[in-house]
C-alpha cells in the first residue's frame, strides 16, 4: 500500500489525477444532487450509471478525437445492451444467454488494445447496473431513456471541461513523458554502479523501458495532434510544449539506444573514479528532469537546475589521464568506449538544458527548426478504429483475445449458476436474498481482474483482494469515528478521484479507494452499512476464486506468441539498419552531411521519415517483446520456454538497435560509404535474415586499423556478435 515519494510525484506530474478529477465531479455531481437533495434514488442511480459508464472511457490514452468516438459509441451500445438485458429479464430461461452472449461479444472488443477492452468493460458495466435495480415493464424503457440522459450528460460535460481545459491535457500529458524518462535515466546509472548485478539492473530497466515508451507515444498523440501555428491562441505555451516534446523525443533516442559495454567497463575500471562521474551524471540529469516535468505540469516556471558540467569535465580529464597513459593505442577499443559514452552523456546534457531552457521565464521562446517537419510527423501518431473486422479474424482458437473471451463468459455462466442455484436451494432465505442483491459486484469484479495473459489475471486478482479487505477494514475505521454526512460525502469524493487516479499505474491501492467510496456511497441508501461491508468482502473473496479458476481454462500462456514477437522484433531490427543505410547514402550521395544536412532538409526527403517510423517501430516492438517474456517469468515453471535463450536474445537484440542508432552521425560525417564498410553491414543484415542454413555468410575482409575506422571497430564488433548471437538463437528456437 506504500506509495514513494517519485510515486507520487509521478501522479502529481501525469494526466491521471486531472482525469480521475474531472470523472470524480462529472459522476457524483447528479447523485449529490438527484439523490441527496431530491431523493430521487431510482432517477438518480439510472442517470448516475449511464454517466459512470462514459466516465471510464475518459482515460488518458489516445488522440482525443478517437477517446470521443469511444465514448459515443459506448453511449449507444452500453444504454442498447441494458435496454435488451432489461427486456428479457422477466424470462429466465433467455437472460442467461443474453448476459453471457454480451459477456463474449464485449469481452472480444480486447482484440483493440488496452482501450478496446475498456470500451467494452464500460458497456458491460452499464448492462450489469441495471440488473442491480428491480424494474419491470414499461419502467425498463423509462430507466432507458434517464440511463441515456445520463450518459449524454456526461458526455457533454467531458467534451465541455476537455474543451476549456485542452492546453492543460496536453501539458500533463507531456510532463509524465518527461517524468517517465528521468525515471528511465536513474534506472539507467545504476549499470555504473560495480556493486549492482548487471541481470537485475537490466530486468529493473525493462518496465521504466515500457512505462517510458508508453508515455511518449500518449505525447505523440496529443502534441502532435495540436502543432503551433501562428492563429491559435496561447502560442507561446504551444511552442514551449512543442520544443520540449522535440527534445525528449530525441533524449529517448540518446538513452534507449545507448547500449555501452558495461562488463568490460566494469572490468577495466572497476575501482576507478570514471564510472562514478557517469553515474552521478544520469542521476543529476534524472533529477533535473523529474523537477521540470513537475513545473511543466503545474505551468511554472523552472529558474533552477542542475549543472552536470562538473561531471563531464571530470570524465574528460580521465579519459584525458588514459590517452596520455597510452591507452589510446594499447586498448583502441576501450578507448572508443569511453568517448562514445562521454558523447552520449554531453548529448543528453544539453537535450536536458534545452528543456529547462524552455520553461524559464525569461527565455526567448522560438519554435525549433524541426517545426518544419510537422506535417510528416502526423505519421508518429497512433491510428485507431473500431471495426467488425479484426473480431471476426480471431474467432478462433489460436487467438489469445478469443479464449480469454472464452474464460471471461465461462466465469459469468458460473456466477450465475452459483447465485440462481443459492436462492433455488434457499427459497424465502431473508439473509441469502441480502447477500444475493449485490451479487453483480462478483461479476463486476471478475471483469476488472481477468486479463487475456495468465500472469497478469492472477497479479490484478491478488492484488484486488488485497486493495478490497484493506478497504472494507478502512471504511470501518472510519465509521467507528464519524457518521458526519458532509464528511462522508467529501471523504467519497476523494475516495472517487483517488481510486480513479491510481487504478491504472498502482492498481492495488486504486481498488482500495473504490473500495471506500463504493461504501461510503451504499451508506447513505442502506440502512445497515455493516452488512454490506461484509458483503463486500465476501463477494470480492468468491470473484477472486472463480476469476483464479477459470484462468486455467482455454489457458493462453505467453510461450504461445513469445516466438511471433521475438521474430517480429528481429524484423523490426533489419528494417532499422536498412532505412538508416538507405538514409545515409542517399544523403552522402547527394552531398550532405552532419555539417550541412540540417532539419529543414530532412523534411524533403521521404527515407528519413522512413527511418523515424522504423526507429518507433523497433522500440514498440521491442518493448512488446520484452514485456511478454517478463509476463512469461511470472508464469507456472512448466510453460516456460527457452527462457536462457529468450534472455540472450533481448539483450543482443538492445545491442543491436542501440548501436544502429549511433551510426547515424558517424556515418555522416564520412565522404562516402567505404566497399569494406559497406560489406560488413551487409554482412549483418544476412546475420539477421531469417533462414534455415546453419553455415554463416561469409565473412568481410578486416576493416582496417585507420583514423577514418576507428570510430566504426567497437560499434561494427558488438553488432557482429550481436547479429551472431541472434542468429544462433533464432536457429536453436526454430524462428
Amino acid at each position: 500500500m506504500y506509495i514513494s515519494t517519485g510515486k507520487f510525484n509521478r501522479l502529481i506530474a501525469g494526466p491521471h489525477l486531472f482525469f480521475a478529477l474531472r470523472q470524480g465531479i462529472g459522476v457524483l455531481l447528479p447523485i449529490i444532487l438527484l439523490i441527496g437533495f431530491f431523493d430521487l434514488y431510482h432517477f438518480g442511480f439510472a442517470f448516475s450509471a449511464g454517466a459512470l459508464a462514459i466516465a471510464l472511457i475518459d482515460q488518458p490514452g489516445g488522440t482525443k478525437r478517437f477517446r470521443i468516438k469511444e465514448m459515443l459509441f459506448v453511449l449507444i451500445a452500453g444504454n442498447l445492451a441494458a435496454l435488451i438485458t432489461g427486456l428479457a429479464r422477466p424470462y429466465p430461461s433467455i437472460i442467461w444467454l443474453i448476459i453471457s452472449l454480451q459477456v463474449f461479444g464485449f469481452s472480444m472488443f480486447s482484440v483493440f488494445g488496452k482501450r478496446g477492452g475498456l470500451v467494452g468493460f464500460a458497456c458491460l458495466m452499464m448492462m450489469l447496473l441495471s440488473l442491480s435495480i428491480n424494474i419491470q415493464g414499461t419502467d425498463i424503457f423509462h430507466y432507458a431513456l434517464i440511463s441515456l440522459a445520463g450518459s449524454t450528460y456526461y458526455f457533454l460535460f467531458s467534451l465541455s471541461i476537455s474543451y476549456i481545459f485542452r492546453l492543460h491535457e496536453e501539458r500533463l500529458t507531456l510532463a509524465s513523458a518527461v517524468y517517465a524518462t528521468g525515471d528511465y535515466m536513474r534506472a539507467r546509472a545504476a549499470f555504473y554502479d560495480v556493486d549492482n548485478d548487471l541481470d537485475g539492473c537490466f530486468r529493473q530497466l525493462l518496465p521504466h523501458m515500457i512505462t517510458m515508451t508508453d508515455a511518449h507515444q500518449a505525447a505523440r498523440d496529443n502534441v502532435l495532434r495540436n502543432l503551433p501555428e501562428d492563429h491559435k491562441n496561447h502560442q507561446r505555451q504551444r511552442i514551449i510544449l512543442w520544443n520540449v516534446f522535440i527534445e525528449i523525443i530525441a533524449l529517448l533516442d540518446t538513452m534507449v539506444a545507448t547500449q555501452t559495454d558495461y562488463e568490460v567497463l566494469r572490468q577495466r575500471f572497476k575501482n576507478d573514479d570514471i564510472m562514478l562521474f557517469m553515474r552521478d551524471t544520469l542521476i543529476k540529469l534524472s533529477r533535473t528532469l523529474q523537477r521540470n516535468a513537475l513545473k511543466l505540469a503545474h505551468n511554472s516556471t523552472a529558474p533552477y537546475r542542475n549543472s552536470v558540467k562538473a561531471e563531464l569535465r571530470a570524465i574528460e580529464y580521465e579519459i584525458e589521464q588514459y590517452k596520455a597513459a597510452g591507452m589510446a593505442k594499447a586498448e583502441p577499443e576501450v578507448y572508443a568506449l569511453l568517448i562514445q559514452v562521454l558523447r552520449r552523456l554531453r548529448n543528453a546534457s544539453r537535450y536536458v538544458d534545452i528543456i529547462c531552457d524552455n520553461l524559464r521565464d525569461d527565455a526567448n521562446i522560438q519554435a525549433l527548426d524541426n517545426m518544419r517537419r510537422d506535417k510528416s510527423l502526423l505519421q508518429f501518431r497512433t491510428h485507431q478504429s473500431l471495426r467488425l473486422q479484426p473480431i471476426l479474424d480471431n474467432l478462433h482458437f489460436g487467438s489469445a483475445i478469443f479464449r480469454y473471451a472464452l474464460r471471461v463468459t465461462l466465469a459469468i455462466v458460473i456466477v450465475q449458476l452459483f447465485t440462481n442455484g443459492i436462492v433455488l436451494i434457499y427459497e424465502h432465505n431473508e439473509l441469502i436474498d441480502k447477500l444475493i442483491e449485490h451479487s453483480h459486484w462478483i461479476t463486476i469484479t471478475i471483469l476488472l481482474t481477468m486479463r487475456p495473459g495468465f500472469a497478469l489475471t492472477r497479479q490484478r486478482t491478488m492484488m484486488r483482494l488485497q486493495g478490497t479487505v484493506i478497504g472494507c477494514l478502512l471504511t470501518l475505521l472510519l465509521f467507528s469515528i464519524t457518521t458526519n454526512p458532509i464528511i462522508l460525502t467529501i471523504s467519497m469524493l476523494c475516495c472517487m478521484i483517488l481510486g480513479q487516479a491510481l487504478i491504472v499505474n498502482f492498481f492495488r491501492s486504486g481498488s482500495m479507494f473504490i473500495t471506500m467510496y463504493v461504501l461510503i456511497g451504499f451508506y447513505f441508501i442502506s440502512p445497515n452499512i455493516f452488512t454490506i461491508i461484509g458483503e463486500r468482502a465476501a463477494d470480492t473473496v468468491i470473484a477472486s476464486i472463480i476469476a483464479f479458476a477459470c484462468s486455467f481454462a482455454f489457458p493462453w500462456w505467453e510461450e504461445n506468441q513469445i516466438k511471433r514477437l521475438a521474430n517480429k522484433t528481429i524484423n523490426a531490427s533489419l528494417t532499422y539498419l536498412e532505412k538508416e543505410l538507405l538514409f545515409v547514402d542517399s544523403a552522402l550521395t547527394s552531398g550532405f552531411n552532419r555539417h550541412n544536412y540540417s532539419a529543414e532538409t530532412f523534411a524533403s526527403n521521404p527515407l528519413y521519415i522512413d527511418l523515424q517510423l522504423a526507429r518507433r517501430n523497433i522500440h514498440n516492438a521491442y518493448a512488446e517483446f520484452a514485456e511478454s517474456y517478463a509476463r512469461m517469468l511470472s508464469e507456472p515453471k512448466s510453460h516456460h520456454f527457452n527462457i536462457s535463450h529468450l534472455n540472450r536474445l533481448i539483450m543482443s537484440l538492445n545491442t543491436m538497435t542501440s548501436q544502429i542508432n549511433s551510426l547515424g552521425p558517424l556515418l555522416l560525417s564520412l565522404d562516402k560509404l567505404s566497399p569494406t564498410l559497406k560489406d560488413h553491414f551487409v554482412y549483418i543484415e544476412q546475420l539477421l535474415k531469417q533462414t534455415k542454413q546453419q553455415d554463416d555468410p561469409p565473412t568481410p575482409i578486416h576493416l582496417e586499423d585507420t583514423p577514418e575506422n576507428l570510430p566504426f571497430m567497437l560499434p561494427l564488433k558488438q553488432m557482429q556478435n550481436a547479429a551472431h548471437t541472434i542468429r544462433n538463437v533464432r536457429l536453436e528456437l526454430g524462428l
